[in-house]
């Protein structure tokens, strides 16, 4: 009877607390990565670079990561899907047409997606592929709610890429950002990532520290691996830039910072190192 008692509440437990046993524990490891449209020859073609991307992502073990710069023709197939990863594009169909867009990919197995959406970085946020401020391109940001389901805690996830080429722009673009987290998150945490074509001297980097924390100024851990994230393929000392970024809300513990500078075969995966990050959400 005791035998057949215990199986019988093994059996419920298993059916009411179903996925208590795959949810991985820990801090949440986020990071952003600047994957480059494929516009390059020789080694550094998209075709040479595509596992090299693949390798990193798996090897590192993101729970959730923003990727700029997909580039919908050659790109959209090959990244439709990392494996074990679900992905957020915003789920608006005029912007299905985007050549250049934002992307968020995350692990439904530490990851339950409540909501998301996209904005344009323009005096029209709400206008799909809306350009102002002299910007090149449309630019967007894309958005995600999620529920950390190894703590029940719900966060905000913004992926950003800031115009490289209209200081106005990545100002006004920057404004847009903090609105939008300002008015949606309230005060349930969010993260901020992406490449902003800034750096630390900036008024844009200024603007936003007003509000949220650089992940690379409040490690616990020392930050690991190079000060630049991007590189232009050169791995010389000092080369590149300092322009890609997670921040987090005041009250986030972040436990580690990394520039995940590892080279696959020798070769770049892109011409940004990707950054990662552990954090503790408050």
């Amino acid at each position: 009877m005791k035998k057949i008692f215990l199986a019988a509440a093994a059996a419920f437990s298993a059916i009411v607390f179903p996925a208590c046993s795959t949810v991985e524990p820990g801090p949440l490891r986020v990071a952003t990565f600047n994957i480059r449209v494929p516009v390059d020859k020789g080694v550094n073609a998209w075709e040479e670079r595509l596992p090299r991307i693949h390798k990193i992502v798996a090897d590192n073990n993101f729970h959730v990561f923003g990727i700029q710069e997909m580039f919908r023709k050659s790109q959209h197939a090959t990244l439709n899907s990392f494996p074990g990863f679900k992905r957020v594009d915003g789920n608006n169909p005029a912007y299905q047409d985007l050549a250049v867009y934002d992307v968020i990919f995350y692990r439904p197995e530490r990851l339950e997606l409540l909501d998301q959406g996209v904005f344009a970085l323009s005096e029209t946020p709400d206008v799909p592929k809306s350009k102002s401020w002299n910007t090149n391109l449309p630019r967007e940001t894309t958005w995600a709610k999620f529920r950390d389901k190894s703590n029940g805690k719900v966060f905000f996830l913004y992926n950003t890429h800031l115009d490289h080429r209209s200081v106005v722009a990545r100002r006004k673009g920057t404004d847009v950002n903090l609105a939008h987290i300002n008015a949606n998150a309230g005060d349930l945490p969010a993260i901020l990532l992406g490449d902003f074509n800034a750096q630390t001297h900036t008024d844009v980097y200024k603007k936003i520290i007003a509000h949220l924390n650089d992940s690379q100024k409040i490690t616990e851990a020392p930050a690991a691996g190079p000060y630049n994230t991007y590189t232009g393929y050169n791995r010389k000392p000092g080369a590149g830039a300092h322009l890609d970024y997670i921040f987090v809300s005041p009250g986030t513990r972040v436990l580690s910072y990394r520039v995940i500078d590892t080279l696959v075969d020798g070769q770049f995966p892109s011409d940004h190192y990707p950054v990662m990050v552990e954090i503790e959400l408050k």
